[in-house]
């Protein structure tokens, strides 16, 4: 009878490590060739078949790939930026012969991560909303899985990402008010521990150096980009403030909350205060008035990333991609010098 080995054994007998036997086993695509087709002769020596993979080594593939959203689903399919991206992303990776299957997480991810791999339920991830040090992608690194990162976590090293300049972004919104004459800008931040939400907070601590004004952590909230933290983080400003001159909100949907705290307290947006928020979903445009924003491409994020995913299945050579941001001027901001 033919012995099973296990992949410890493999990698000893291919003198290589276990992980690179994974990335083999997994189809991954950062394998040097000769080294590739020596573990695979091994393998086919031996007979070795693995549980969770079995038809992996017929390069067989299910042609989906997996995007689990770390929040609950009420939040997510009322949040617009999952909107766009997902519509976007979905349509990109069907004009390249892939499906998506998407998911909200509300338990423990990492076992959903485990499950989708042991099962073999797609080819590869894209994470969302990433924070410094996360687990999900240190997991799929251990696990050889092919995945994309939107954001860049530090704390972890070595993984292809999309990205928009978000630090700059932020640069050019609070220099933005500066320029208008404000002097005390509240910021509306994400929460602490994402890697976006340290990005926009280093544009806003950037420009205001670069005018000679102090940093006040006073001066800084973090709410969850939804629109209902914006609401209600703005209500405890003005009580906290009485008189605020200027906000900028890390995001869209955080800003339009903040414009209907205002209004209830019969402060007019646009002329009695100055707001900037980020993003540029459609609602940015519609709302009265009309709300200025830093544009980042959703859209074009939402297409390279699942470009990018798709050739890293099948193993052609990928570069992470960092896409600019724009300011767009509109009805919300005013010149107080």
């Amino acid at each position: 009878m033919t012995k099973k080995l296990r992949i410890k054994d493999i990698a000893k007998l291919a003198g290589v490590s276990t992980a690179t036997v994974s990335r083999v086993l997994n189809n991954y695509p950062n394998v040097k060739e000769e080294t590739r087709k020596r573990v695979l002769e091994i393998i086919e020596n031996f007979g070795y078949v693995p549980n969770h993979s079995a038809r992996s080594l017929r390069v067989y593939k299910t042609y989906f790939v997996g995007v689990i959203i770390p929040h609950e689903s009420e939040f997510t399919f009322t949040f617009p930026y999952f909107n766009i991206f997902m519509k976007n992303f979905a349509h990109r990776a069907q004009e390249r012969g892939y499906h998506v299957i998407f998911t909200t997480s509300e338990g423990n991810e990492i076992d959903m991560y485990k499950n989708f791999i042991k099962r073999r339920f797609v080819d590869g991830f894209v994470i969302l909303d990433v924070v410094d040090g996360d687990e999900r992608v240190k997991f799929l690194k251990n696990q050889a899985f092919p995945f994309v990162v939107i954001g860049r976590p530090s704390g972890v090293e070595d993984y292809i990402f999309v990205d928009t300049d978000n630090e700059q972004g932020a640069y050019r919104a609070v220099k933005y008010l500066l320029e208008l004459g404000h002097r005390r800008i509240l910021f509306v931040n994400g929460p602490a521990n994402y890697s976006v939400s340290r990005q926009r907070l280093k544009g806003y601590f950037r420009a205001l150096e670069e005018k000679g004004i102090p940093f006040e952590q006073y001066l800084v909230r973090n709410g969850d980009f939804s629109e209902e933290s914006g609401y209600k983080l703005t209500k405890k400003m003005l009580e906290k403030f009485g008189r605020i001159e200027a906000v900028f909100y890390a995001s869209d949907a955080m800003a339009i909350g903040g414009m209907k705290a205002f209004e209830e307290k019969g402060i007019t947006v646009g002329r009695d205060v100055s707001i900037v928020g980020f993003d540029d979903i459609p609602m940015s445009r519609n709302v009265r008035p009309s709300l200025s924003t830093v544009s980042q491409p959703i859209e074009k994020v939402a297409e390279n990333a699942a470009d990018l995913l798709v050739n890293l299945i099948e193993r052609k050579e990928v570069n992470s991609i960092i896409l600019p941001t724009e300011l767009v001027i509109r009805e919300s901001t005013i010149r107080v010098i």
